[in-house]
């Protein structure tokens, strides 16, 4: 089974696994018996046996570019340069043989170019693909004129390489399509599943906010709704409480149970305590800055024995993260901390 992640490309090589290894290791035992079979010609002379060097050297250069030139479809110079290696190839082989082209030569030459050019038709540039098969056959049609021949007397043996290319053009206008749908497809079956993460998360969050909210206020709620009696006790728990959900809509940031617990105490102790979270969402915080931040709050709190602490996480881009405000009898004093959640300075100043 093919598997598609984020880094498949989006077209149809990964549809026939051209981005594998394994593609790569057929192109390399391909080119090295195209390179064996070599071995096993005799060549006329010298200089066809660089020629034949050459022109595989050419053709399996475009092979190669196949794997491993991005885009879809190839980028025209691209395509324009593997277009014409199967002719460039032939023409060198051809010249450089002359009269006496070994026949096992004869067949590769153009054999191994039209592989080329059937595969650029699924790279999706069918009609280059077709011009380098017309320059192709140009040149063998060529030779066989300069050799004397009819130019049509023996274009047989190359006219069969348009079948495979007719055949690779139909499969590359059935194969593209499908390959466009099946990474649609792919793309909205992943939108909806984050769409539907987002909704259960959404829900669970909802879920275990409610649960919090009923075990926090509905024994308060039960005995206001039987109609008892509320003492002072009873009306200082109501305003903790509501100043303890009002922190949690005005702070989520700073919705810890350590600090819950110190600003309820701070609280009842006769200190206004003020939370607010301005950070936009933005936990730009690890596990180590959250703990100094969290102890620098709770120290702030339970150290106060009258006046105000105000506890506020900064806007994004600012050198603080945290600001920490205490007014009390002594003065005023302000605590900023960074991103790590050490102090960056404290400020101080006496009442008057």
């Amino acid at each position: 089974m093919l598997l598609i992640d984020d880094e498949t490309p989006r077209d149809a090589r990964a549809l026939i696994g051209m981005h594998t290894p394994a593609a790569r290791w057929v192109v390399g035992v391909y080119l090295a018996c195209m390179a064996f079979a070599l071995l096993y010609v005799t060549p006329p002379t010298p200089l066809a046996t660089s020629a034949m060097v050459v022109g595989l050297l050419i053709t399996g250069s475009a092979t190669v570019a196949l794997l491993a030139v991005p885009g879809d479809p190839l980028p025209r110079l691209a395509a324009g340069a593997m277009a014409s290696a199967p002719g460039v190839s032939c023409a060198i082989i051809l010249a450089g043989c002359g009269r006496d082209l070994p026949s096992p030569v004869s067949g590769w030459s153009h054999g191994i170019g039209t592989m080329v050019l059937a595969f650029m038709c699924v790279r999706g540039r069918t009609g280059s693909a077709w011009c380098g098969m017309a320059l192709m056959v140009a040149v063998y049609v060529v030779r066989f004129t300069l050799l004397g021949e009819g130019p049509l007397d023996n274009i047989g043996n190359v006219l069969i390489d348009l079948g495979p290319l007719a055949m690779a053009t139909v499969f590359s206008l059935t194969l593209r399509p499908g390959a466009k749908l099946v990474f649609d497809l792919r793309d909205a079956g992943r939108r909806r599943s984050a769409e539907l993460a987002a909704a259960e998360a959404t829900s669970l969050e909802r879920d275990a906010q409610l649960r919090e909210l009923d075990r926090l206020a509905r024994p308060l709620l039960d005995r206001i709704a039987a109609g008892d009696d509320l003492d002072d006790a009873d009306r200082l728990a109501c305003r903790l409480l509501e100043a303890q959900l009002r922190d949690r809509l005005r702070a989520p940031g700073l919705d810890l149970p350590a600090i819950a617990d110190a600003a309820r105490s701070a609280r009842a102790r006769g200190v206004e305590v003020v939370l607010l979270d301005d950070s936009g969402g933005a936990d730009g915080l690890d596990e180590v800055a959250r703990s100094r931040v969290t102890d620098a709050v709770v120290g702030a709190l339970e150290s106060t024995r009258g006046g105000d602490v105000r506890v506020r996480l900064l806007p994004p881009g600012r050198a603080a993260v945290a600001s920490v405000i205490v007014r009390d009898d002594a003065g005023v004093a302000r605590l900023d901390l960074d991103e790590t959640g050490r102090q960056m300075h404290r400020a101080t100043a006496s009442s008057a």
